[in-house]
């Protein structure tokens, strides 16, 4: 292995199903990462990106891969995620 520096760029994506703890290992990982390494660390949560567009409570067919609309929605919630998540890199590296 080599040592990592400043220059470094890591992205960590988390996928799994519905409350097993993705969120949480999220936050937990970036904090230790900038506590004892000083990395610059974010979290881009697209659930929460999905939240602000298409509001909090969803019914399950939002879910449904046949659902066209929400199908749209997910996928504009997921690049607007990604969009951040470049231009934070580009902004803090």
């Amino acid at each position: 292995p080599y040592p990592a520096t400043r220059s470094d760029k890591m992205i960590i994506v988390m996928v799994g199903l519905p409350a097993r703890g993705k969120s949480y290992i999220s936050r937990r990982l970036s904090q230790y990462l900038s506590f004892f390494y000083g990395v610059p660390c974010k979290v881009f949560n697209v659930g929460n990106y999905r939240r602000q567009s298409a509001g909090a409570y969803q019914k399950a067919d939002f879910f449904d891969p046949q659902n066209e609309r929400a199908v749209r929605a997910r996928t504009e919630a997921s690049v607007t995620a990604l969009n951040d998540l470049a231009a934070w890199m580009e902004e803090v590296m």
